[in-house]
């Protein structure tokens, strides 16, 4: 299947799964109030959900780039600030987030990063997130336990298979960093199972460069290992990254004006929330998102605020930055062309002015 196709077919899982979600939300409450929650959502607190979101962006962008820096790599904030907005969109539009990180691996390598040098900035921020939101997620599920369990019910099970996922992920990262020998064979496994399906044209060319990315990549692993100090770094960014993101929903919550719960029980719901949700395997969870947030918080916003605050959070979780990337994206094509162009210019002119020299 083409790109273009791919790109078409997620996106109608997208907008089908908003559909669907619409069509039973609007069964137990009406149109009409339900916009009427929205459109009486106080601007401020609109205006804080876009901060946080971008405030989760940039502690994104802050992770790869101190990475980088401290290899040796300089990328400019602009650049790494777009970097994470390219990770995001891609991650948002394809399923289980699986076109994320190689489209950031692939604008790195633009900026003359290494494979393996990218791919380690992204594995050690994928690890500093999941790990501090395990370890946030435990403290405040034992912290606020009755909480949860009031809030969940009897769907106990859907949080463990989170939390199962989670630490099946982290604990991947791990292996994958410290076990080389067996990272070299798969990697070989992989260039011949994909040299027999016709996907790999020259295996040995392709061997040889992804085994020279693995070994850089183990390599930058291990520098990091032996600087506790960056790896301390990594985890606070992580922290506060994921803090930003979870804050939105207290956010909608005050926007709405209302005031029952503090800001750590709604943090608390959304951290149990996303690892309920984050193993979906639609583009954005779609759906499995949704679902869940009418699960934890069904009791937290009354009557026509259910709806209202599911619609505004995934607008501000998601749909923001589906149209934010989208946005950045073509800014960053029409730049990229008109630099090419600039620079094709350029040589034209300069070969002219050889040409007149010889004359």
């Amino acid at each position: 299947m083409k790109s273009g196709k791919k790109k078409l077919l997620n996106f109608l899982l997208i907008f089908g799964t908003l559909g669907i979600v619409l069509f039973f939300s609007f069964q137990n409450q009406s149109f009409e109030e339900v916009l009427g929650a929205v459109s009486a959502m106080d601007l401020r607190w609109i205006l804080l959900c876009i901060v946080f979101y971008l405030g989760f962006l940039v502690a994104d962008s802050l992770s790869i780039q101190y990475f980088l820096r401290r290899q040796g790599y300089r990328v400019t904030w602009g650049y790494g600030f777009f970097v994470s907005v390219a990770g995001q969109y891609y991650s948002n539009i394809t399923p289980g987030a699986t076109g994320g990180q190689p489209m950031q691996v692939y604008y790195l390598h633009q900026r003359y990063i290494p494979t393996g040098v990218a791919t380690s900035a992204l594995v050690v921020r994928f690890f500093s997130f999941q790990l501090m939101l395990s370890v946030i997620g435990t403290v405040l599920w034992i912290g606020y336990g009755p909480f949860v369990a009031e809030h969940l019910g009897g769907h106990r099970w859907i949080l463990i298979m989170g939390y199962v996922y989670n630490v099946a992920s982290v604990s991947a990262v791990v292996m994958l960093s410290l076990w080389r020998t067996p990272v070299r064979k798969v990697t070989r496994l992989v260039v011949k199972l994909g040299h027999r399906l016709r996907f790999i044209r020259h295996p040995e060319e392709t061997e040889a460069k992804w085994l020279n990315a693995v070994e850089t990549f183990h390599e930058s692993i291990a520098i990091l290992t032996r600087r506790p100090l960056d790896l301390l770094v990594q985890l606070l960014i992580g922290a506060g990254q994921l803090l930003c993101y979870m804050s939105i929903i207290w956010c909608i919550y005050r926007g709405l004006g209302l005031r029952t719960y503090r800001w750590v029980h709604l943090v608390t719901l959304h951290i149990m929330e996303y690892l309920s949700a984050a193993y979906a395997p639609l583009p954005g969870a779609s759906g499995a998102q949704e679902g869940v947030f009418s699960l934890y918080f069904g009791r937290v916003f009354p009557g026509s605020t259910n709806v209202a605050a599911m619609l505004l959070w995934r607008f501000f979780t998601y749909y923001f930055s589906l149209v934010f990337g989208a946005l950045v994206m073509v800014l960053y094509g029409l730049h990229s062309g008109k630099s090419l162009k600039e620079s094709v210019q350029m040589t034209s002119a300069g070969e002219e002015e050889i040409g007149r020299g010889e004359e």
